[in-house]
């Protein structure tokens, strides 16, 4: 994603959270697309359960964060279920812990009290909130945020075997003020119900299927090619107060070849949120009707203005 020059941005996911095959996705012709713009909880399975902090073992060794592991004494180990199954079943004074690290096999011994100790500091999933973009009404595939997600603790993009989106809802919001990004906290809104699977993380976003009846959908609106994106009026839509999206007045200020920046000038929005929060990557934006782009940053000292991917350039999934 390239960021708009000489400003001070940040992006606006949840930085994870948060990756995969280039192969598109996309929508069959992308010339038509329903814009979205609901609060979206995204689950990603690790490939192998990861430390996400570095851990003492004695004097001398760590395990480091970002190690995958392997097996224990010669067990595979997919999750953290199968990691408490196995070091329970342990009768051995050590055990043998076979792990990835920079993708290459290491074994150390450690007690089965250790094997307890290092538990909080393994995950097998990551997780994180933001904002579904659209869904092609044709193949009901969908993208969401407009970035990849990153995985903060593990300090990159982790391999992952699946993921699901849920629906959530926005329960509250902490304000954005210049210098400090703002951000939504949200609840699941149907618990264990899946509103669709992850089958990529790529830089321009997460993609994959939506379950049919999932969330409420609009009409597809055309999609506007980079170039016929303009200064001037439009509207993002986004969640702020449960599920109920919202439409919200900004200016498109500068456009680029594939991104555009803009400010926030609804009142509303600016009144309850002080601009772009956290969470709203992924809002899709509507020029004249049309399907422009989806929210990916905003400027840390002035939380109104931020930047854009063109629709037509997130259904790509790769630059």
């Amino acid at each position: 994603m390239r960021c708009v020059p000489n400003k001070k941005f940040v992006a606006v996911l949840l930085g994870l959270m948060i990756v995969f095959p280039t192969q598109s996705l996309a929508a069959k012709t992308g010339d038509a697309l329903i814009p979205l713009g609901q609060s979206i909880g995204v689950q990603l399975k690790l490939d192998k359960p990861t430390f996400v902090h570095d851990v003492l073992i004695d004097e001398k060794w760590w395990f480091k964060n970002g190690d995958q592991i392997v097996s224990l004494n010669e067990t595979p180990i997919g999750s953290i279920d199968d990691w408490k199954k196995t070091s329970k079943e342990t009768k051995e004074p050590k055990v043998s812990v076979e792990f990835l690290r920079e993708n290459k096999k290491q074994a150390v011994l450690v007690s089965a009290e250790q094997l307890e100790s290092m538990l909080p500091f393994i995950r097998d999933h990551t997780e994180g909130i933001g904002t579904i973009t659209y869904v092609d009404p044709e193949t009901n595939e969908y993208g969401a945020l407009g970035h990849q997600i990153i995985d903060q603790q593990i300090s990159g993009k982790p391999p992952f075997l699946g993921g699901t989106i849920f629906l959530s809802e926005i329960a509250r919001i902490h304000k954005s003020t210049p210098g400090n990004p703002g951000y939504k906290i949200a609840k699941q809104a149907s618990i264990h119900l899946e509103a669709g699977n992850v089958k990529a993380n790529t830089v321009y976003g997460v993609f994959g299927h939506l379950v049919e009846s999932s969330m409420q959908k609009g009409d597809a609106i055309p999609t506007l090619k980079s170039h016929n994106i303009k200064k001037g009026k439009a509207e993002l839509y986004t969640a702020i107060d449960g599920n109920d999206v919202k439409a919200y007045q900004i200016d498109i200020i500068k456009v680029e070849d594939t991104t555009f920046e803009f400010v926030v000038t609804d009142k509303e929005l600016i009144e309850k949120t002080g601009g772009i929060l956290q969470g709203m990557s992924g809002s899709p934006i509507v020029q004249n009707g049309k399907f422009a782009g989806a929210i990916t940053h905003m400027v840390v000292d002035n939380p109104v203005k931020g930047a854009a991917i063109s629709i037509q350039e997130m259904i790509k999934k790769q630059p």
